[in-house]
């Protein structure tokens, strides 16, 4: 069994460009993979970088999850009808590093959540994970780092 080491960290507020949306969790995969995608052309069109690893923000909806998908950015993006500015909440945070499979965060999610718990600090607002490894150049799982990240609020 994998120990997770939980930090709590105090961020700053992030700009984002981001796609959202609504769909069954097994959809997930294949929707962020064009979601990616679409944000970073339309980077490229407007001549702006990602400042950051590619993130995804999640709200469980019973069988469905809310996500909104994308980059950090240096400032506020014009959005184009699919891509749209955004914003990572600043404040306290818990997070943790997962290092394999994408189906085995929830061992990592149980870790923030059993810290938060033992802190007797509340989730504030959706989690997010950052996803530093490409699985298209690095194919073994056992490689890849996800940060996951959970805003609280203290007593």
């Amino acid at each position: 069994m994998t120990t997770y080491e939980i930090t709590s960290r105090h961020l700053a507020s992030q700009p984002t460009a981001v796609v959202r949306g609504e769909m069954p969790v097994a959809e997930l995969g294949e929707w962020l993979a064009d979601s990616y995608r679409g944000v970073q052309e339309h980077l490229d069109r407007i001549g702006m970088h990602p400042s950051g690893p590619p993130f995804a923000r999640y709200t469980f909806l019973g069988e469905d999850v809310a996500v909104e998908a994308g980059f950090p950015v240096a400032s506020e993006i014009a959005g184009n009808g699919r891509v749209e500015p955004s914003a990572l909440p600043g404040g306290p945070a818990a997070v943790t590093t997962h290092l394999g499979r994408y189906e085995d965060l929830e061992a990592a999610y149980e870790a923030v959540h059993d810290w938060l718990d033992t802190q007797g600090y509340t989730p504030a607002g959706p989690h997010w994970e950052v996803y530093f490894t490409d699985p298209n150049a690095e194919p073994d799982s056992a490689h890849w780092r996800t940060d996951v990240v959970a805003p609280y609020s203290a007593p």
